[in-house]
C-alpha cells in the first residue's frame, strides 16, 4: 500500500492515536480535554498525503513549476495553524515537538502493520518524502510558535511599560508638588524621585532587551550632533540625582558625528550609574573623551573593588550578575543585570566597541570606541 493511500484510508485511526498521545501530556498541572486536542491535525495529514502524491522535484518535467510550491504552502498553513491552537491550548513548544515525534512514529508503525514497506524502492522513496514533509511541518510549527511568543512578549512588555510609566509620572509630579507647597521636605522628595527614576530605568532596560532579542539589533536613529554637548547634559542630570557624588568630565577635540543622541545619553547614564553603584563612594567618577584615528572614544572610570578577571566579559551578558569578591551579594543587587548588556548593544548598533579593564591599582574603566558615522554592516556581538 502506498503511504499516501494509507494516510487517507486510515486518517481516523492515525488522528485517534495522535489525540491519545497528546492527551497524556500535562500542561500547567492539568490534562488536556479531547475537544481541545483535536484541531488541524487532519489538515496536516491530508497535506502530507498530497505532498507524497506529487512528482518529486525533477521527476516529472511536464509538471507545472509551482506544483510543489502549492503543496508546501498548504502544509505550512496547516502546520502554522496547528501551532497557534497548541499555543492557545497551553502546549509548550518542546511538548508540541514531542507530539510530532509520536505522530511520526505512529504513522510508520501503522503503515508497516498494514503491509507497507514491501516494495522497497518505491516505499523507501515514500518514507523519505514523508519524513521531509514532517520536518517541514515541524519547522513551520516551531517558527509560528516562536513568532507568536515573540509578539505576545512584545505586547506584554509594551503594555507593562505604558501602565507603569503613568503612575510613576504621577508619583514624581506629586512629590515635586508637595515640596513646592511645603508639605514635604526636599530630602524626602529626593528619595522618592530617585526611586521613580530607578524603576523607570528597569522598565526601559526590559523594553530594550525585548527589542534586541526580537530584532537582533538595538534600534537607533542617528542624527548630526556633538557628543561632548550631549554628555555634558547627562552629567548635569546625574549630578542632580547623585548630589553627594563627584563627577568629572574631561574632553578636548572635535566630537561631532552621527549618533542617536537619546541612546548615547542612555549609554553614558547606564555606565555612570554602574560606576556610582559599585565604585568607592568617596572617590570621583571621571568621564574622559578623546579623538582617535577611527573616530571618537570615551571612558568612564571609578575606583573601588575591582571586577575579577573571570567576570569582566560575563558582565556584558544579559541577566548575568557577578559576585563581588569576598561578599555574598551580587554586584547588581538592585538591577536585572541588563544595564551593561544594553550599553554593549547601543555601542554595537553604532558600529563601535565596548571594553572593560579593572584592577585594584588602576580602578575600573569602561572604554567605548565609536566611528563618527554608523556603518552599513553592524559590528557582531562579542563572543558570537
Amino acid at each position: 500500500m502506498r503511504l499516501s493511500t494509507h494516510l487517507r484510508s486510515n486518517a481516523q485511526d492515525i488522528l485517534a492515536a495522535w489525540d491519545a498521545f497528546a492527551a497524556t501530556l500535562v500542561q500547567d498541572g492539568s490534562m488536556m480535554d479531547a475537544a481541545t486536542l483535536r484541531d488541524h491535525a487532519g489538515e496536516i495529514l491530508a497535506a502530507i498525503a498530497d505532498e507524497l502524491d506529487r512528482p518529486p522535484a525533477g521527476g516529472n518535467p511536464q509538471a507545472p513549476p509551482d506544483a510543489e510550491e502549492g503543496a508546501s504552502e498548504e502544509l505550512e498553513a496547516a502546520a502554522g495553524t496547528h501551532a497557534d491552537t497548541r499555543m492557545v491550548s497551553g502546549f509548550a513548544i518542546d511538548t508540541m515537538i514531542t507530539e510530532y515525534r509520536a505522530f511520526r512514529t505512529s504513522v510508520v508503525r501503522l503503515w508497516i502493520a498494514a503491509g507497507g514497506g514491501r516494495d522497497q524502492p518505491r516505499d523507501m522513496e515514500d518514507l523519505v518524502r514523508f519524513h521531509e514533509a514532517m520536518d517541514q511541518a515541524i519547522a513551520e510549527s516551531v517558527a509560528r510558535y516562536t513568532d507568536q511568543t515573540r509578539k505576545s512578549t512584545e505586547l506584554f512588555i509594551g503594555i507593562l511599560g505604558h501602565d507603569i510609566r503613568n503612575p510613576l509620572g504621577t508619583i514624581s509630579m506629586s512629590a515635586q508638588y508637595l515640596v513646592r507647597s511645603g508639605k514635604l521636605a526636599a530630602s524626602a522628595a529626593e528619595t522618592i524621585i530617585n526611586s521613580v527614576v530607578r524603576i523607570n530605568s528597569v522598565i526601559e532596560h526590559v523594553v530594550d532587551f525585548t527589542r534586541v532579542q526580537s530584532e537582533g539589533m538595538m534600534p537607533i536613529k542617528p542624527v548630526p550632533g556633538d557628543l561632548a554637548d550631549q554628555f555634558a547634559k547627562v552629567l548635569a542630570e546625574t549630578r542632580v540625582r547623585y548630589p553627594r557624588s563627584l563627577l568629572r568630565l574631561e574632553s578636548s577635540g572635535d566630537f561631532k558625528g552621527f549618533w542617536d543622541e537619546g541612546r548615547m545619553g542612555q549609554l553614558l547614564s547606564n555606565l555612570l550609574a554602574n560606576a556610582l553603584t559599585h565604585g568607592a563612594p568617596d572617590e570621583p567618577v571621571t568621564v574622559r573623551l578623546w579623538e582617535n584615528a577611527g573616530g571618537v572614544a570615551f571612558s568612564v572610570h571609578n575606583r573601588g573593588t575591582p571586577i575579577p578577571p573571570q567576570e569582566q566579559q560575563l558582565i556584558f551578558r544579559p541577566l548575568v550578575r557577578g559576585m563581588a569578591p569576598g561578599q555574598g551579594e551580587r554586584r547588581e543587587s538592585s538591577g536585572l543585570g541588563l544595564g551593561l548588556f544594553i550599553c554593549q548593544e547601543i555601542v554595537r548598533a553604532h558600529g563601535g566597541s565596548l571594553d572593560v579593564t579593572s584592577s585594584a591599582a588602576d580602578g575600573t574603566r569602561f572604554t567605548v570606541l565609536l566611528p563618527r558615522s554608523v556603518p552599513a554592516v553592524p559590528v557582531p556581538r562579542s563572543g558570537n
